[in-house]
């Protein structure tokens, strides 16, 4: 097992600037242990536990800072998940310089195949329209998803002005930040059309696959390029939103979940009982976010971050909630495959002070037990409240199956009950109780409704007769 001890030693040893020769990128790679990995769900591929993530300074960068030395510290490391977004900045052009430094440019005489290729790097679109009005307009004005795309490739690998070299590609994009129904109806717009005539407006998601799959369905790829390996989502907000976009996947195109999962999650609509175990049960890649609060838990405003002064530099703060504890509790959780932090400072010099290297050693380690991830939400709750996860839904306790039906089995003594998925609270669903009459007919477990198509069962037509028959939801 790799310990703290001897990860901290070994990265210590690493020399600054190990990108500049081969030999020096060499005995970098040497110095630094093999790092665990975890499948990203149904991918394929296999990440380390800590992503970078591409906000912090590589979104807003202080001065003295070189933020692309932080991506080539990441990669130096062992860290092979990189994130970022077309509304971080700056940050794509950050990661295009440090790619240039680290030779993962394609068609460069030093380019280095096997190394891009040990990489999986994400970014995301805002936009949910590929034809259609631009949904960010205080952004980019007329932006698409397209548009968002062929931005990244140009920014992370060409020269940020449109020009994209052959055999650039990202390993998946995400339609980001999906909070609303209408949002969710936004990118899937003309998804049923492909192969057809396309409608006037058409969403994100099918234009994107075209992208993936070199295909010209929507029109908008002519030229039959593959700029991109997968498609994801993200969310910080709203699990049932969420939910809805996954059961609308009736081609299971959507191959990871970027989600906020922390300490105090079950003190709001909790992401951990509702949308991640659908996306577990769908076999979808999940990567943690937010492990920090976005800086809540260290003392900044509970606000999505805005300026350089927003930007945590320390590893930790005393009298705060440990750091290790929260990285191991977010990693922790079944079903996350890896989870992604923002990273303000590094330290060659001294690890112990080098917020990268601080992270990826808690990333390492034995993770938190059950037991371990109840004390920490009792701590956190206990410190804090429900103030630090501004971004997510508030609790509104267990809600119960909006939709029962019952309809007569044709040539049969039985009635079908179907029902739609509860939300969970703060504790899981265990299982949900079918009744007629003031008794219970059937208790049936809990599972994700992976579908538009709701849950049915059968029980007596003789045991409900003309009475309302009800579902309940239990909880653990």
């Amino acid at each position: 097992m790799i310990t703290r001890r001897n990860l901290m030693k070994a990265l210590g040893v690493l020399p600054a600037a190990s990108y500049l020769t081969t030999s020096t990128r060499a005995f970098a790679e040497a110095a630094t242990p093999r790092l665990p990995k975890r499948l990203l769900g149904r991918t394929g591929r296999w990440v380390t536990p800590l992503a970078l993530g591409g906000q912090a300074s590589l979104q807003w960068t202080a001065p003295g800072i070189d933020a692309p030395d932080i991506i080539v510290r990441a990669v130096q490391l062992g860290i092979n998940y990189l994130d970022s977004a077309n509304i971080y900045g700056p940050s794509q052009v950050n990661y295009g310089e440090a790619f240039r430094r680290l030779h993962l440019v394609p068609g460069q005489a030093d380019y280095n195949a096997p190394l891009r290729e040990s990489l999986w790097i994400n970014s995301k679109t805002w936009e949910k329209y590929a034809v259609g009005p631009s949904t960010n307009l205080a952004q980019t004005p007329g932006a698409t998803a397209v548009s968002d795309l062929k931005r990244t490739l140009t920014q992370m690998f060409g020269d940020g002005k449109g020009y994209i070299p052959d055999g650039a590609y990202i390993d998946a994009i995400q339609m980001h930040n999906v909070q609303t129904l209408d949002m969710v109806e936004q990118i899937y717009t003309g998804m049923a059309e492909r192969g057809s005539k396309m409608p006037e407006r058409i969403g994100a998601f099918p234009a994107l696959l075209d992208y993936r799959d070199g295909t010209n369905y929507t029109g908008l790829n002519p030229e039959g390029k593959k700029y991109i390996r997968h498609v994801g989502i993200t969310g910080h907000m709203d699990s049932p939103v969420l939910m809805e976009a996954l059961r609308r996947d009736t081609g299971n195109n959507l191959d990871t979940l970027l989600v906020a999962l922390n300490a105090n999650d079950k003190l709001y609509t909790s992401h951990e009982y509702n949308v991640l175990q659908l996306a577990a049960g769908r076999g979808m890649g999940v990567i943690a976010m937010k492990l920090f609060a976005d800086g809540s838990f260290y003392g900044k405003t509970p606000r999505f971050s805005r300026a350089v002064e927003d930007v945590i530099y320390s590893v930790g703060k005393p009298e705060k909630a440990n750091y290790e504890d929260l990285v191991r509790y977010s990693l922790s959780i079944p079903g996350v495959s890896c989870a992604v932090t923002g990273i303000g400072h590094i330290d060659r010099d001294k690890p112990a002070n080098c917020q990268l290297v601080s992270n990826l050693a808690a990333a390492t380690q034995d993770m938190a037990s059950e037991a371990e991830r109840r004390r920490l939400e009792r701590e956190m709750a206990q410190r804090y409240g429900a103030t630090t996860n501004y971004f997510q839904l508030e609790q509104k306790g267990l809600i119960q199956p909006s939709t029962v039906k019952v309809e007569k089995v044709p040539g049969s003594e039985q009635v079908a009950v179907r029902w739609n998925t509860a939300i969970a609270a703060g504790r899981p669903i265990a299982s949900y109780e079918i009744a007629s009459n003031g008794k219970t007919l059937l208790s049936v477990p809990y599972r994700p409704q992976m579908t538009p198509d709701l849950f049915w069962a059968s029980v007596p037509s003789s045991a409900v007769g003309s009475s309302t028959v009800t579902v309940t939801a239990r909880e653990a």
